[in-house]
């Protein structure tokens, strides 16, 4: 006897529900899409009716999911009633719809359904309640894909042509309405980080030997200079100080909230170290599993009948004591999804689940996580101390010491915080008129640091608050960035200032030292290449409203309007289109545009900033004057940042530093960027470096590290980016991610410029591209 038929996306989700429905029912995957746009082509066909466009998507069947689609045809034409059971989800509507139409199945029928976890309660219920497609989401992810095609078709081709004698490989450059926008965000990040030029503060402490040693702040006054500290310090040699205040109260710290998928995003790989993809292949295999909540959600909420599992597991495992309910408030999101219950385990008593490492280590988090958000606040006894000298002086100087103790531990007991903030401070205990000795007085230059380069999950928590993209388009997004060679996920220096201290003892000696403290190295950035750059000012120049983050953001709003029936999908991609057509006009026309910036007060020439294919830069003169030269905008600063004082500092190149061993040292330009030359070599200008201030001794330094580091460096051509390298398997050459094998018979000093670009361009031939993946087999077996 024929059985009821249930369609899905996977096939761990099909085992996942055929073992909890048992043999009632039959299940089978589409493994994802089965129709598309096309792969290669614009795919939508536009017509004009009056003022306005119609869009016509062209789906095609995808081909290698044929013998699948054949199969679940088979399954549908014996099955006495079918359902789609796809992701709750505008993609899962989607897919829903598209199999209605491959399978002539009427989806204004009741055969959809939907489901927040995958457990035997929720599959009978959604099972009881079948419903039809609802085209709204399904338009919502029409106009979406109508919208990236529109984006990604039309600039992309812009940029292959101008760029095409940039060095990259031209055909896999690309634009994307969210990715182009994520870009500029890193790029516009790293021009804050160059040009962040701190003012001191200056800090003074006073250490006091206790029993427990602890140390106080000066509140009062505000110091201007170190010297200033010097001189105000001084005066408290032979006086102590006086307890004028005792304050003690408790602070509280609440839990957060259960995971969206933005914020578990953010945990994972603050916590982790997953990246985006890794976290959401994780999540997606334990949502199929069915041991966690869907996984793509805006929403905090947790279900009642799951309030009370995660209660009596609470009481279960740390006593009544541990439970304290608690509901959050919803947050609307400006790209909200359609999951309306945040990211939580099947089966709160399942304390470990999954079955690879990754499964088991993000199931603990979300486990830890949504436990945590039902148990009590943790409270602190936070302890002010102000102190004055005593004798007192002629003019107010106050002292302040803090102290923070962990009395009731509350939630951090199954999630704790490795923060600044939960550290335990321990001081005396203090009364009012106690005088204390101390011991030594410092004073100091604190620079405040610059602004932290993004990582995966700062890039999301940033993109989310804008409004930018949704929560699932993350992971793809960053993907793609690296992909492109936009941006390089790595380490990054920062360069702290050099800094004065002063430091007075009890007897009055005082000892000064200037510090110079070394870089702080940054792991796991997302730092933009030079070509993710060039592609960001190339964008912002002729098409500002694609890259503007409010525009990105209303347009993520209109699909939000769709999905909720407040909007038409047509109505709205017609005014996007003609919107972009005009913006699009205007960019076809921008090949090149120059501004005069001034004139050269030595030669008297007029000096111009351009935007020229490879970005933007200077020149002096007109060409054919014998005065005419250019210099590139380096990638650190923004065109619009640049007047004529910049322009002729970078018109000065090259510029000589200093001298090493008897060679001068000299700071050129490239058309790949800037460079050190010494005498017959060239070395890679640090990527910290700035060089319009790089120094001698940071030159010099630049060069050490280089010939240090340069033993499997065979050689290099720095001015153009191209290193040759030794490798396992011979030598062979490196530039802007992309490496090329020598031919056979090729020498290493046969090698020029010309001969490493020729050879990169080149497609590899098939008996490179065996050894390639031969190598990679060997890698992954080993």
């Amino acid at each position: 006897m024929s059985k009821p038929l249930l369609i899905v996306e996977s096939p761990t989700k099909a085992q996942t529900i055929q073992r909890l429905l048992g043999g009632d029912y039959e299940t089978v995957a589409s493994q994802g899409h089965v129709r598309d746009l096309p792969e290669k082509g614009f795919g939508v066909r536009i017509e004009k009716v009056n003022e306005d466009y119609r869009f016509i998507p062209i789906y095609q069947p995808l081909s290698r999911r044929s013998a699948i689609v054949q199969k679940i045809k088979q399954a549908v034409n014996k099955a006495p009633q079918v359902f789609l059971a796809t992701d709750e989800d505008r993609e899962g509507e989607a897919i829903a719809w598209h199999l209605c139409e491959l399978l002539g199945i009427d989806g204004r029928s009741p055969i959809r359904i939907t489901f927040h976890e995958i457990t035997k309660r929720a599959l009978e219920e959604a099972l009881q309640n079948p419903r039809a497609i609802n085209f709204h989401l399904v338009n919502a992810q029409q106009a979406r894909r109508v919208l990236d095609r529109i984006v990604g078709y039309q600039i992309s081709p812009l940029l292959w042509r101008s760029f095409r004698r940039g060095g990259a490989q031209s055909s896999a450059l690309s634009a994307g309405r969210v990715q182009s926008v994520a870009l500029r965000l890193i790029v516009e990040r790293e021009r804050e980080i160059a040009s962040f030029n701190p003012t001191p503060e200056i800090v003074a402490e006073a250490y006091l030997p206790g029993p427990p040693a602890f140390r106080a702040v000066l509140v009062t006054p505000t110091l201007g200079s170190v010297e200033e500290g010097q001189e105000r310090l001084s005066q408290l040699v032979g006086r102590s100080l006086k307890v004028l205040q005792v304050i003690r109260k408790p602070r509280r710290r609440s839990p957060s909230a259960p995971f969206t998928t933005s914020t578990m995003q953010q945990e994972a790989q603050r916590r982790l170290g997953f990246s985006l993809r890794r976290t959401m292949q994780a999540a997606q295999s334990l949502y199929e599993k069915g041991l966690i909540t869907y996984m793509r959600t805006d929403s905090v909420h947790l279900a009642p009948e799951a309030l009370e599992a995660i209660h009596a597991t609470l009481r279960e495992r740390f006593g009544a004591e541990a439970v304290s309910p608690r509901t959050w408030a919803e947050k609307k999101a400006l790209h909200a999804q359609e999951a309306h219950e945040a990211i939580r385990p099947t089966d709160p008593s399942v304390a470990e689940a999954g079955d690879t490492p990754d499964e088991k280590k993000l199931y603990t988090l979300i486990w830890r996580r949504t436990l945590a958000s039902q148990m009590p606040e943790a409270v602190y006894e936070e302890t002010t101390v102000q102190l004055e000298p005593d004798p007192p002086l002629n003019y107010t100087i106050r002292w302040e010491a803090k102290g923070r103790v962990l009395i009731q531990p509350g939630f951090l007991t199954l999630y704790g915080y490795a923060t600044e903030e939960d550290e335990e401070t321990t001081i005396p205990a203090l009364r009012e008129g106690m005088l204390l000795p101390w011991e030594h007085l410092r004073v100091w230059e604190k620079f405040p640091p610059p602004p932290a380069r993004y990582t995966e999950g700062t890039l999301v928590r940033e993109l989310e608050a804008r409004g930018i993209g949704r929560p699932s388009t993350y992971a793809p997004t960053v993907e793609t960035l690296l992909k492109r060679r936009y941006i390089e996920r790595g380490e990054a220096k920062v360069i702290r200032p050099p800094y004065a201290e002063i430091t007075i003892s009890a007897t009055g000696e005082v000892a000064q030292v200037h510090h110079k403290p070394p870089p702080d190295i940054q792991r796991n950035k997302l730092l933009p290449t030079r070509l993710g750059i060039q592609v960001t000012d190339f964008l912002m120049l002729r098409f500002p409203d694609i890259m503007d983050y409010d525009f990105t953001a209303r347009v993520e709003g209109e699909l939000d309007q769709i999905a909720a029936e407040k909007l038409d999908w047509q109505t709205m991609l017609s005014k996007f289109y003609l919107h972009f057509t005009d913006e699009l006009a205007r960019a076809n026309t921008i090949e090149h545009r120059s501004k005069l910036l001034g004139i050269d007060p030595v030669s008297q020439k007029p000096v111009f900033l351009h935007y020229g294919r490879q970005g933007p830069y200077v020149s002096l003169a007109e060409k054919g004057d014998t005065d005419y030269r250019t210099a590139s905008v380096p990638p650190t600063l923004s065109a619009d940042a640049i007047d004529l004082n910049k322009a002729l500092s970078l018109l000065s190149f090259p510029r000589v530093v200093g001298v090493y061993e008897g060679e001068p040292i000299v700071i050129r330009q490239g058309p790949y960027g800037y460079y050190i030359r010494h005498g017959t070599k060239n070395y890679p200008l640090p990527s910290e470096a700035d060089p319009l201030t790089i120094t001698e001794e940071e030159s010099i330094a630049a060069i050490r590290a280089r010939q240090q580091s340069s033993s499997a460096v065979l050689r290099s051509f720095p001015e153009v980016g191209i290193e040759i390298l030794q490798g396992r398997y011979g030598p062979y050459i490196r530039h802007a991610g992309r490496t090329r094998s020598l031919p056979k018979g090729m020498s290493v000093e046969s090698l020029t410029v010309e001969t490493c670009q020729s050879l990169l361009e080149e497609k590899p031939k098939r008996g490179y591209q065996k050894r390639a993946l031969s190598r990679t087999s060997s890698k992954k077996k080993s």
